[in-house]
């Protein structure tokens, strides 16, 4: 089962994906002068806790379809997936583990803590996540709390991770975490809009599905943050019912979501989250070859 969700059930299967998590580790591990060798391990382990996340998220959102392929539980059942989603997290901490062949014994129990930290956060986001979708109505401020622990989280955890594998102290650690932060944010965003408004050829995922389960995604929450208007009202009724969305209220939705402007909220949303990473950078003196933001800026303008 976790090869098939890799893609390596076959000849004929590919697994595709951004590998943002891992690049952003070894990335910075390479900024501070750490090499590849000391860093490999730790990024393997963050995407393989990344895959967990997804092999559970799919089972909790009920998705049947990730980069255009059925799902584990679609294919195995809900038991063998959340089997298949346990079993990945072992491994990554397993694999963590294996750096004690580059590093010192404290400098890899650092970075344990720091991967369960980040699982327990993700878990939390992912949380609050789940009980929106029962709320009447969700706050701009409950909206970044969550993605700050759902997605930001792990990349958080990216940048901390390559620090510490690069042998860095920790108020350079902390500085590389808010920078991954910072742009968990931007990246959730992104993803935002896509589940709104991307296609299924480019997502994997049926067009317009966040808005059929009620995520309450930022073009939502900032949609329902503006004055009274017939479009506010559109999104507002839809939400508070409550219950899953048929494709005609999906589509309604998406229709007052644009004459709204709330794709163009996202967007300056987005470039806000970019610009804090880049101050926090400049402010810590960190990223001084831009090595990790101008990554960070290309993947968020691969996922638009």
């Amino acid at each position: 089962m976790i090869r098939y969700h890799f893609g390596y059930d076959g000849a004929n299967s590919t697994k595709s994906g951004k590998r943002l998590r891992p690049q952003l580790l070894l990335r910075t591990a390479l900024e501070e002068g750490g090499t590849l060798e000391c860093a490999l391990d730790a990024a393997v382990a963050i995407e393989i806790l990344h895959n967990y996340s997804l092999v559970h998220d799919d089972i909790e959102d009920g998705d049947e379809l990730r980069h255009g392929r059925t799902t584990i539980w679609a294919r195995y059942g809900v038991a063998q997936g959340i089997n298949a989603g346990d079993a990945l997290c072992a491994i990554s901490y397993l694999t963590l583990l294996h750096e004690e062949a580059v590093a010192p014994s404290d400098r890899v129990l650092e970075m344990l803590h720091v991967l369960h930290e980040a699982n327990l956060h993700m878990c939390e986001g992912q949380g609050f996540d789940i009980m929106f979708e029962s709320l009447p109505s969700v706050t701009m401020d409950q909206y970044l709390q969550m993605i700050s622990g759902k997605t930001g989280a792990l990349f958080a955890a990216s940048c901390a991770l390559g620090a510490l594998a690069a042998g860095c102290s920790p108020t350079r650690v902390a500085q590389y975490a808010g920078l991954g932060r910072s742009y968990g944010r931007a990246f959730q965003i992104r993803d935002d809009v896509l589940g709104t408004w991307g296609a299924t050829h480019v997502t994997g995922k049926p067009s317009g599905a966040d808005i059929a389960r009620r995520k309450w995604s930022f073009p939502v929450v900032w949609a329902l943050g503006t004055p009274p208007s017939p479009d506010r009202e559109i999104v507002a009724q839809a939400y508070a019912g409550g219950v899953r969305l048929d494709a005609e209220t999906v589509d309604a939705v998406i229709a007052a979501l644009d004459r709204l402007g709330a794709r163009d909220a996202a967007d300056a949303a987005q470039d806000r989250a970019l610009a804090d990473a880049d101050e926090t950078a400049c402010r810590a003196g960190i990223d001084t070859r831009r090595a990790i933001r101008d990554f960070l800026a290309e993947g968020a303008r691969r996922v638009a």
